[in-house]
């Protein structure tokens, strides 16, 4: 009998435990050791470290653009990121698998009989989908391919008939080399310098974007959640707290500074991190922008390199000063996976492509704001062009928009027809002089951006011209 009451007495605590334990994860006091990129506050809470959460942004940003755990720890351990650690191919392997960068805690995952996913239960340092297309990244890496050259599009390409991800293979020696995408199964072969020949328009539409959001477009992209600084302002004064007692320790002889001299270079250096971080921050919170205005200051620019016939120019530099490396990294950074196809002249095409989810959430940001270009056949001057064209502004933000064009150029604004969105597509034929007149692009101003009762949607398709003088 007392053996029976003992037995019981041991379950009911062991219930008592899991439950505490449970409610303590569930609050973000996680147990064990804290994985990179957090710390433990005054609370004993799991919560972000400001000086190691961009190192793990960018472990996995690296992974995603196909480096290998080994490439990986090699390039931190070149870099002497967070010395004196030394990076293990099996640390950068442990954190890709680590479900906490995205919230969620992973209990009792040694045992794989028994493991319980806790969700949402600490800050994300990466997104839900970034953490699930590293897991798709890792399934394909642990396929066979070959990793003795730099490929541009590796692991983009699908077979066109079996949809396999085509292997990569090199042959040549020191003076030249040949670069092919295979699928062994349907005996495909693709060159790579034929498909960097034949895509360079679509990569250097890539490069254009690339540009023009580090030069204009950044402050939108800022997410604005993040910058507030009291959590870094907090941090700093714990930091500056702990400096000072050591140096106060040191001047009244209680401690020589060679003992805790390590200690106290790294505080100075993540004291430095987050006045760095602090000062990043308050400095896009005082920005002042208004996303039309940034549109038009990258159409001056354009407009300008056009005139000089420069355009294409700066992009094929930027594009041809890239490293192989680069190159593969750029690709990486848009592309998901696409199928080529060859043409009657054996000349690649894009079938389908499937872009990264963090270029269409970007996308789909300038979208929200009216500045996303969408190329729109038109018909100027009885020759048939793409034209960019904004597809979601209202009449306040043309306004805007042209408000700051006519700082540089003279314009005018047409307007050619109206239509209901659920009309049958109009074909657009504009004519201008050629010698006087230039269309920038093409706008369908919406007359009212809710949704009336009738489903009927109105709006204007104008061009925005400028006046050569």
């Amino acid at each position: 009998m007392l053996t029976v009451l003992s037995q019981l007495e041991i379950e009911i605590v062991s219930e008592r435990t899991k439950f505490g334990l449970n409610g303590a994860i569930k609050s973000g006091h996680l147990p064990g050791i804290v994985p990179l990129g957090y710390k433990k506050d005054n609370n004993k809470k799991t919560v972000i470290d400001e000086t190691t959460k961009d190192v793990v942004i960018r472990i996995f940003n690296m992974y995603l653009e196909g480096k290998s755990y080994q490439q990986i720890s090699n390039t931190l351990n070149k870099e002497k990121v967070l010395a004196p650690k030394h990076w293990r191919d099996t640390t950068i392997m442990k954190m890709i698998d680590n479900k906490v960068y995205m919230g969620d805690y992973e209990k009792g995952k040694s045992n794989s009989k028994d493991t319980l996913v806790y969700m949402n239960v600490v800050e994300p340092i990466i997104s839900r989908a970034m953490w699930n297309e590293a897991q798709y990244q890792k399934e394909k890496n642990q396929r066979s391919y070959t990793r003795d050259r730099v490929y541009i599009f590796f692991q983009k390409l699908k077979c066109p008939r079996c949809n396999r991800i085509m292997k990569c293979k090199g042959s040549g020696g020191t003076k030249k080399k040949y670069m092919y995408y295979t699928c062994e199964h349907c005996k495909t072969y693709y060159r790579e310098d034929k498909i960097e020949e034949c895509l360079q328009r679509f990569i250097l539409e890539l490069v254009e974007y690339d540009m023009a959001v580090k030069k204009y477009f950044l402050p939108i992209l800022a997410d604005k959640k993040e910058t507030k600084t009291e959590k870094l302002d907090q941090e700093i004064d714990t930091l500056q707290k702990q400096k000072e007692r050591i140096k106060k320790a040191y001047v009244s002889g209680i401690v020589e500074m060679e003992d805790f001299s390590e200690d106290y270079k790294i505080i100075v250096e993540k004291i430095n991190v987050l006045e760095t971080k602090r000062y990043e921050k308050l400095n896009i919170n005082s920005l002042s922008f208004n996303p039309q205005q940034l549109m038009a200051d990258r159409d001056i620019a354009r407009e300008k390199l056009i005139k000089d016939n420069k355009l294409n120019e700066t992009l094929k530099q930027e594009w041809n000063k890239k490293s192989k490396e680069e190159k593969q990294e750029f690709i990486s950074k848009f592309i998901e996976s696409m199928t080529l196809l060859k043409n009657k002249n054996g000349e690649f095409y894009i079938d389908k492509i499937n872009f990264r989810s963090s270029y269409i959430e970007q996308l789909t940001k300038f979208f929200a704001l009216g500045i996303a270009d969408v190329y729109v056949p038109v018909e100027v001057n009885e020759e048939e062009k793409e034209i960019r064209t904004s597809v979601n502004i209202n009449q306040a933000q043309l306004d805007d928009y042209i408000t700051r064009l006519n700082q540089e150029f003279e314009i005018e604004f047409y307007e050619l027809f109206s239509k209901d969105v659920n009309q049958n597509e109009e074909e657009i034929e504009i004519n201008l002089n050629k010698e006087k007149q230039k269309l920038i692009r093409l706008v369908a101003v919406k007359d009212n951006k809710t949704f009336s009762k009738s489903k009927k949607e109105n709006y204007k398709i104008g061009a925005v011209i400028s006046n050569q003088k």
